[in-house]
């Protein structure tokens, strides 16, 4: 008989919780037994849209009071650590939606209280699952456009409050103190994770963050973060201002013999000499067809997260950050 996980969540306040809780209750081997969560518009939403029926106000209640084997956790960066070295230290395996935390010095906390209590820990990078990004970064990786000299990734929209987040959400996004940032945490992450994933640890960084458009935002609303290496940069984007889905190829990695380009799902590669191909991707494997799959895949199979979803990775990308934010307060370059 195959085992039923029991899974917990922490927070309803990042709106991504919705899609995740989704794709928990699709799992036929889990067992969703409680929520944590003090605001009563969230608790309805999950209620009436999810079937959910047990709350706890906080996450210590939940853990104490429910046997779990998971603990999902969806609520603002600044909290993460606590719940995180809580909830290992009874032995619960963690996943965290990004990023890892709102500092270098939480993140290193949970890496290592969860290392030293041999339960699994992942971050979950929504990009991770996109098959033309992956395909994209495996190729580059595997030295199809040959040596990678130049990577760039742009993440944005016109605003949280703006795109119709909800008010939980981006009340603490907003809030440089508990999201970590403003927009160059909420998205300069995703460039930065990728470029790990391909270069690994920069030499140095700089970075600017400025509040360009939105004046009633206390933090933020555009950051780029370059990344330098030995023989190489990569480029990180952020806005919380842009109007349009805009720019469509996107991420874009060169290379001494090419360029790879990620466009509306396929990915078109440029040698030198020869005319453009198009690629379709293939669909992932079904274990990692989403963050809920694969880490139940990791759970089943006791193998640590890989790849993009290396928790080490997830580190060093909170690391960089960090730097990245040193160098936008001084106005200099950062040595990582």
């Amino acid at each position: 008989m195959a085992r039923i996980y029991n899974v917990g969540v922490a927070g309803l306040n990042h709106d991504h919780i919705w899609g995740l809780l989704r794709s928990w209750l699709e799992q036929p081997n889990v067992r969703l037994v409680g929520v944590a969560e003090s605001h009563d518009p969230l608790k309805e939403r999950a209620r009436k849209d999810f079937g959910i029926d047990k709350f706890y106000d906080t996450y210590e209640e939940l853990i104490d009071n429910e046997k779990l084997d998971i603990l999902q956790i969806t609520c603002e960066n600044s909290k993460h650590r606590e719940i995180t070295e809580y909830a290992v230290s009874k032995r619960i395996n963690v996943i965290i939606e990004k990023p890892m935390a709102e500092s270098y010095e939480s993140a290193l906390k949970m890496f290592n209280s969860a290392k030293s209590s041999g339960v699994k820990l992942m971050v979950n990078w929504p990009t991770t699952w996109n098959p033309a990004i992956r395909k994209a970064l495996d190729m580059a990786k595997s030295g199809d456009i040959g040596k990678i000299f130049q990577f760039r990734f742009r993440a944005g929209h016109k605003g949280p409050k703006e795109i119709g987040c909800s008010i939980f959400f981006y009340s603490w996004l907003y809030d440089s103190e508990k999201n970590g940032a403003g927009a160059y945490m909420d998205f300069c992450g995703y460039g930065t994770h990728m470029a790990g994933y391909l270069l690994g640890k920069p030499l140095s960084v700089l970075a600017f963050g400025k509040n360009l458009v939105r004046d009633y935002i206390p933090a933020e609303d555009n950051a780029i973060l370059i990344m330098e290496y030995d023989r190489a940069v990569a480029v990180a984007e952020a806005t919380w201002s842009q109007i349009g889905n805009v720019p469509t190829e996107n991420p874009i990695i060169y290379g001494s013999n090419g360029t790879i380009v990620v466009s509306r799902g396929e990915i078109i590669l440029f040698l030198d000499g020869k005319e453009p191909k198009s690629i379709i991707p293939e669909e992932l494997p079904p274990y990692e067809k989403n963050a809920v799959v694969y880490f139940l895949h990791c759970i089943e199979n006791d193998i640590t997260p890989e790849g993009l979803s290396d928790p080490e990775l997830a580190l060093q990308t909170q690391k960089i950050l960090s730097a990245g934010l040193e160098s936008i307060k001084t106005k200099r370059s950062v040595s990582i």
